[in-house]
């Protein structure tokens, strides 16, 4: 009994497969009077649109569904038409059939639904289903750039807009004052005085000459603290050319360069006194003003320093002093404050104020309070 439905299965499974693969179907019946009738839809499908070449030969060899039998009379049933496919088959020999249960050929199946699948695939690929109120294929344009905008901001440049609002006869390049206003940064809050400050700043722009450097420093700081230029610089300032700054000499480069390095100290610099009023800074930025108020008071013998800041994007605000460090960070546009405490007269404190989302070196205000 097992062995008779065995073979029924495998003459069930080569009959179907040799249907699925069969290269063409007749989609149309000759009648009665000998006419053809299309018994296929105009549009639809038909068996014969399922090519042998849209098969994997792997997938057949997975699914191992070659008959266990190779004899000639089964050799001889891989070639029958899907119209010798019995859709009954015998139970007993007195001729009670029952139908195949083709839910018991679950590979069989599979593949056949697989085979399906790729033809719907190729078919939508060729010709791809429209929307209602569409009449062809369109291209529509996307809502969004395909590059994305570069909003990237170089570290330096950030902060260069204030380096515009500098009172110097001949403008500096960006070449030179995008170094000056990191070296400035840098040394703002070192314990030297003004002068030895501006020489540090500009000294790499003009290597090997820090003793003409110092000279030009002197006179620089001369004619700020006298009100008047001196003869020497004035001299000097009046042979300046007209821009650009390249034509000009050694010499002038200098006193242009210590000249823009005095004016950025001076604004990064906040001394503040507990006797004065609170004092307040303005840097300008490429993407907005930021604001900073210092107020420094003696509550019963404790010093206490409080900054507030507004930045015009989110960023941080840290006060650095021997003791510790104060943070305050927004991540929106705002106001944010920081506080110290016990902090010793005549000493400078850093304030490092940065942007989020942005690859920079901090702008640093040097904190000055007095006795």
């Amino acid at each position: 009994m097992n062995s008779e439905l065995n073979n029924n299965s495998d003459t069930l499974y080569s009959r179907l497969i040799a249907w699925l693969l069969q290269e063409s179907v007749p989609a149309a019946s000759a009648s009665a009077g000998g006419q053809a009738q299309s018994l296929v839809p105009k549009g639809e499908a038909t068996a014969a649109d399922f090519e042998l070449n849209q098969l994997d030969p792997l997938d057949l060899q997975d699914v191992n569904i070659a008959p266990t039998k190779t004899s000639k009379a089964a050799q001889d049933r891989m070639g029958v038409g899907s119209e010798d496919i019995p859709t009954r088959e015998p139970l007993e020999p007195g001729g009670v059939t029952r139908p195949y249960n083709l839910e018991e050929m679950p590979t069989v199946q599979n593949r056949f639904e697989a085979l399906l699948k790729r033809k719907l695939q190729v078919e939508i690929e060729l010709h791809p289903p429209l929307f209602p109120w569409e009449t062809e294929i369109c291209d529509y344009e996307s809502d969004f750039a395909d590059d994305p905008v570069d909003s990237w901001v170089p570290p330096v440049r950030l902060w260069m807009p204030q380096l515009a609002n500098l009172a110097l006869p001949v403008a500096l390049p960006e070449n030179v004052l995008a170094p000056l206003l990191n070296a400035c940064s840098e040394i703002v809050y070192s314990r030297h005085q003004l002068g030895r400050k501006m020489v540090n700043a500009v000294e790499n722009l003009f290597p090997g000459q820090s003793q003409l450097l110092n000279n030009q420093a002197q006179m620089v700081l001369l004619s700020a603290g006298s009100g008047r230029d001196p003869e020497q610089l004035q001299s000097l300032l009046r042979q300046l050319p007209s821009p650009p700054y390249e034509e000009a000499n050694q010499e002038q480069q200098m006193i242009l360069a210590l000249l823009a390095a005095k004016e950025i100290i001076s604004t990064l610099t906040v001394p503040i006194s507990p006797k004065e009023p609170p004092v307040e800074r303005e840097w300008q930025t490429t993407v907005g003003v930021v604001t900073v108020k210092v107020e420094y008071q003696m509550q019963q013998e404790v010093s206490q320093l409080r900054v507030i800041g507004r930045l015009p994007r989110g960023g941080s605000m840290t006060l650095r002093t021997p003791q510790a460090s104060a943070v305050s960070e927004r991540t929106y546009p705002g106001y944010l404050s920081v506080e110290s405490f016990d902090l010793q007269p005549n000493q400078t404190y850093p304030l490092e104020i940065r942007f989020q989302d942005a690859e920079q070196a901090p702008l640093v205000f040097a904190i000055y309070p007095l006795a």
